[in-house]
C-alpha cells in the first residue's frame, strides 16, 4: 500500500498557480473510482493541471477528450491534492502551460473513459495475485476491450487520441522538459514497477498481469504471430452487464489473500490462459486505436510496452512524485460550458 501525504492546509483556488498539479479524490459511491484508488492503494482517481490564474481554469482529460473549465471555490466538492513543482516560481510552472492548452486546442477526438482507466491500471500495474486469477477478470478485461472496440469504430480517426487523465498531466511536464530538463516529473517507486525495461532503465519490485502476457508471449511467439494474423479485431462479446461484472470485481479485490501469488493448478493454468487471451484482445484494440491497424505483431509489443512505461496513474501524481510536494488541499467546482475556445484565434 502506498505511503500516506501529510495533508497541507486548506488552499483557495485564487492560491492556485498555473502549473499545479490537482489530484482529485475519488467518489466513494462509484464502483470504478472505489476500485482505481483500491488498485493503486489510494484515495484519489482523477487528475487536472490548473493553467491560468485569470477566470480559474484547470485543463484535464476525461469523457469528453482534453477540455479546459473554469473553476472555483465549492465547499460541497470533494477533496484535491494541490501538488506544485519544486522549480515553479512565484507566477507558477508557466513553461509548461502552453503544452498544457496546445493539447486542449487539438480538440482530440477519443476520449478514455474511466473503464478503461481502470483497465490499464489493472493490466499495466497490479501485480498477478490470487484473487485476480478470476474468470470475472476475463469479463472485465473483455468488456474494456470492448469499449475501445466501440470508440475505434465510431471514430476512425487512426493515430490522434487523449490520455488518461494523469498521463495527461505527465506529459505536459515531459514536452516542457525538452527545454528544462529539470520540469520532467520523477516517478519513484510507482503503483506497481516495472520489470527490467530499456525505456526506463530499472528493475520492477512485482509482476504486472502485462509482465505475464509479455513473458507468455517471448516463450510462444510463433503460435501468438499467427494468432494475431489470423484473428484482427474480432467483434465484442456478448457479456454480462457492466454493473454485474464491476460488482463482481469489487469483491474480488476485497476477498481475503488479495495479496497471495496464485496456486499453480490444472483450473489456474486454465483461467490464466483466458486472461492472456483477453488482455491481448485489450492491447491490440489499444495499439489500433493509437497506431491505426497496420502494425505487425512485433510493433504491437513495443508500441504497449512503451504506452506501460509512459501509464501514470492518479496516484502516482501525490505519492510518487519526488520533484514536486503537496503545498495545499483545495475544493473545486467546475462552471460554465467548455473554456477551450476563448484560446483559439
Amino acid at each position: 500500500m502506498a505511503k500516506k501525504v501529510k495533508k497541507a492546509g486548506k488552499f483557495s483556488v485564487n492560491d492556485l498557480l498555473p502549473g499545479d498539479i490537482l489530484a482529485f479524490k475519488g467518489d466513494p459511491e462509484d464502483t470504478i473510482s472505489k476500485l482505481i484508488m483500491k488498485f493503486t492503494g489510494s484515495d484519489v482517481s482523477h487528475g487536472a493541471i490548473f493553467v491560468q490564474k485569470e477566470e480559474c481554469v484547470l485543463a484535464e482529460a476525461g469523457l469528453g477528450g482534453i477540455h479546459a473549465i473554469r473553476t472555483r471555490d465549492d465547499s460541497t466538492a470533494r477533496e484535491a491534492y494541490v501538488m506544485r513543482h519544486n522549480k515553479a516560481s512565484k507566477k507558477g510552472v508557466d513553461a509548461v502551460v502552453p503544452f498544457a492548452k496546445d493539447y486542449v486546442l487539438q480538440d482530440l477526438p477519443y476520449p478514455y473513459s474511466d473503464l478503461i482507466l481502470l483497465g490499464l491500471i489493472l493490466i499495466f500495474k497490479q501485480k498477478v495475485t490470487k484473487p485476480l486469477v478470476s474468470r470475472v477478470v476475463v469479463e472485465f478485461l473483455c468488456l474494456v476491450a470492448a469499449e475501445l472496440k466501440k470508440i475505434i469504430e465510431d471514430k476512425n480517426t487512426p493515430g490522434k487520441h487523449t490520455m488518461v487523465c494523469s498521463s495527461y498531466v505527465y506529459q505536459c511536464y515531459l514536452d516542457a522538459s525538452k527545454k528544462n530538463p529539470a520540469l520532467k516529473l520523477k516517478i519513484k517507486d510507482g503503483d506497481v514497477g516495472f520489470k527490467d525495461h530499456p525505456l526506463i532503465g530499472r528493475k520492477s519490485k512485482s509482476f504486472s498481469l502485462f509482465d505475464m502476457y509479455a513473458d507468455y508471449v517471448a516463450s510462444h511467439e510463433d503460435e501468438c504471430k499467427k494468432d494475431f494474423k489470423a484473428k484482427k479485431l474480432e467483434p465484442a462479446k456478448k457479456l454480462r452487464s457492466k454493473k454485474e461484472i464491476l460488482a463482481d470485481l469489487e469483491k474480488l479485490v476485497l476477498s481475503k489473500g488479495a495479496d497471495k501469488l496464485p496456486e499453480l493448478t490444472p483450473e489456474t493454468l486454465s483461467v490464466l490462459i483466458d486472461i492472456i487471451n483477453a488482455i491481448k484482445d485489450v492491447i491490440q484494440a489499444l495499439v489500433t486505436f493509437v497506431k491505426g491497424d497496420r502494425v505487425s505483431f512485433s510493433e504491437m509489443m513495443k508500441v504497449a510496452r512503451e504506452q506501460q512505461s509512459m501509464f501514470i496513474t492518479p496516484n502516482d501524481l501525490v505519492q510518487h512524485v519526488t520533484n514536486a510536494k503537496n503545498v495545499g488541499m483545495v475544493k473545486l467546482g467546475r462552471y460554465g460550458g467548455e473554456y477551450d475556445d476563448n484560446w483559439k484565434k
